[in-house]
């Protein structure tokens, strides 16, 4: 359909048709444009969630330019499991012990980027999908996904763990069905973590920030495709919540230095990739 500026030449005539009547949705566009220049004030009145002016009109009217958890969560893209966990308790920010497991696809430019947009977005849908599956399955959840990669948390190191084994195991017997694996690599640690919120009033998320996290992310480039990595930290809490996943795990050689943790010399521990036949 041809535009309004464009109308009176479509239809023969080359006078421009009169503006339109500046419609609701409009009049609310300018409100939120002037909502969010005001937003440092709804931050400071609201010290548990900050302020949110990309609302509709009616919410803000209401809330009084303070807006509840629950709205938080109705009106922007988390997942679920943070927003039930944690986001509704009205605690953050907060501190707590979990265990976190980064899960990457494998040299994804070869196996992944070089295909055709439609088929790569297939490939990494179905990955994410049973990245997704097993870790709920293994009472965790996902905190994000990132290009080839999802982030996943857990109040367990054991179910952590298994949960990283599991992934594994599946993509394995795909690989054997169908000759052409999809490999991942896998990252594994627990600490305490500071679960709250980041981003501006328009748009936020919650963050789980950390060494454990930071360190995590640091171990996942020293795995080799199909591999699971862990610090040494977190292979000692494994014995004692699972010590049957953790004689899976065995000493990485000599200890890393890696940025960040350059006081700390890291020793890892890791399973390695499993062997095709």
């Amino acid at each position: 359909m041809p535009t309004q500026k464009f109308q009176g030449i479509v239809a023969g005539k080359s006078k421009q048709l009169p503006p339109r009547r500046m419609t609701d949705t409009r009049r609310r566009s300018r409100r939120s444009m002037t909502a969010s220049r005001n937003s440092e004030a709804f931050v400071s009145d609201c010290p548990k969630t900050g302020g949110i002016t990309s609302l509709p009109d009616s919410t803000m009217e209401t809330s009084g330019g303070c807006v509840s958890p629950a709205m938080l969560a109705e009106t922007h893209t988390f997942l679920p499991g943070l927003v039930e966990n944690y986001l509704l308790r009205q605690e953050l920010p907060m501190k707590q012990k979990l265990a976190v497991l980064f899960v990457d696809i494998a040299d994804s430019t070869s196996t992944v980027l070089r295909q055709p947009p439609e088929v790569a977005l297939m490939l990494v849908q179905h990955f994410m999908s049973l990245v997704t599956e097993i870790a709920l399955a293994h009472d965790g959840d996902v905190k994000d996904y990132e290009g080839d990669g999802a982030l996943l948390y857990f109040e367990s190191v054991a179910e952590a763990a298994r949960a990283a084994l599991a992934i594994r195991a599946a993509l394995t017997a795909e690989g054997s069905n169908d000759g052409n694996p999809l490999q991942a690599r896998f990252s594994l640690n627990v600490g305490e973590v500071i679960i709250g919120l980041i981003g501006a009033p328009q748009r936020r998320s919650v963050a789980l920030i950390g060494p454990a996290v930071t360190l995590a992310s640091r171990l996942l480039k020293h795995i080799s495709p199909g591999g699971i990595i862990a610090p040494q930290s977190a292979i000692e809490e494994l014995q004692r919540a699972a010590p049957d996943v953790a004689r899976q795990f065995t000493p990485g050689g000599k200890c890393m230095v890696l940025r960040g943790f350059e006081e700390d010399c890291v020793t890892a521990y890791h399973i390695p990739a499993p062997v095709f036949s």
